[in-house]
């Protein structure tokens, strides 16, 4: 599965340890935080995200050790739908509870579970409508989830939700210098117009960044996320110029390399689209013609990444009378 620009720019952010302690910091309960020894955090690999739904929903999980030396996790999905989905606190218990599977089958000996922190950075096409919390998808009267509140989890967490934050809001959050410019990243990449009413925050935050190369790498993801993430009826050279007063002298280099990223990436995915085109014109015109394919065939065919010779099938498979008269002279 190719990854989305969502998840590469959350992944490439959110892995960061300054980025990422910034965010819990911020989000987590004083009386929580004081409990986590956050030099300790530490990104552990995979997801728990639904296949089906990788393309909405993006995940990193933290691994923690708590001040008196036991394991914790914190959980961070990160959810980029384009409408709100009202089951989410349902799909993010799921999730956290596929973090205590993974810990019972990781630990067969263990008998107790570690503190699995959830946390929801919502970045949806509308703000958060909702309780954070399972609560608000139990089909009850508020007293008698009141009554029942020892026996159903309601399951409360952590949310932080981009949509209802204006820029000047974002623009003086207590969060790091990087974290900041990630997040007016995300909220600006809406539209032009929150573009250009975040640039300046941009710029100034950009100025005081150490160019160190993981900052750098992670500003490259930045502007090709957000060159990426342009409407269809948005002039991409547009989108580039205002990253080049984001970026300043400094950083022209990096929203170049992304501009050229975004152009080869373009031409990869155009070539992809057309050898598949060209793949089932083939398969399409034999079949058509009631030619017979052997499954060699039929597996030469599928395999084939040069577009120059599936053309050079499809034109004798106009008119050949068998699969030999299709491949016939090939040297491959």
């Amino acid at each position: 599965m190719s990854t989305s620009p969502h998840d590469a720019i959350f992944k490439s952010a959110f892995s960061q340890p300054d980025v990422a302690r910034s965010e819990l910091n911020l989000l987590l309960p004083k009386e929580v935080a004081t409990h986590l020894d956050f030099a300790t955090l530490e990104v552990r690999p995979g997801s728990f995200v639904d296949e089906d739904l990788r393309n909405a929903h993006t995940d990193l999980l933290y691994a923690v050790r708590t001040t008196t030396g036991r394991d914790a996790f914190v959980y961070v999905l990160f959810e980029h739908q384009s409408s709100f989905d009202a089951t989410m606190p349902f799909r993010l218990l799921r999730y956290v509870v596929r973090v205590w599977d993974t810990w019972l089958r990781d630990h067969p000996a263990t008998s107790t579970l570690p503190l699995v922190l959830p946390v929801l950075l919502h970045h949806g096409a509308t703000r958060w409508r909702a309780e954070p919390e399972l609560a608000s998808m139990l089909d009850g009267d508020p007293e008698l989830l009141d009554a029942t509140r020892s026996f159903v989890p309601h399951f409360r967490f952590m949310l932080d939700d981009l949509e209802a934050l204006s820029v000047d809001a974002l623009a003086s959050r207590v969060l790091s210098a990087l974290a900041r410019l990630v997040q007016l990243g995300l909220w600006s990449s809406r539209s032009l117009g929150r573009l250009k009413s975040a640039a300046p925050f941009m710029r100034q935050i950009a100025a005081t960044l150490t160019r160190d190369e993981p900052t750098r790498s992670l500003l490259a993801q930045l502007y090709l996320y957000l060159l990426r993430a342009a409407q269809p009826d948005v002039d991409v050279q547009e989108v580039r110029t205002i990253l080049l007063d984001i970026a300043g002298p400094q950083g022209r280099e990096d929203v170049m390399n992304a501009a050229e990223q975004l152009i080869e990436q373009g031409r990869a995915e155009g070539l992809a689209k057309a050898l598949v085109g060209l793949r089932a014109a083939v398969t399409t015109v034999l079949s058509a013609r009631t030619v017979p394919m052997s499954e060699l065939a039929r597996a030469r065919i599928a395999a084939c990444t040069d577009d120059a010779l599936l053309t050079q099938w499809l034109a004798r498979a106009v008119r050949g009378a068998s699969e030999a008269d299709v491949f016939a002279s090939d040297n491959t």
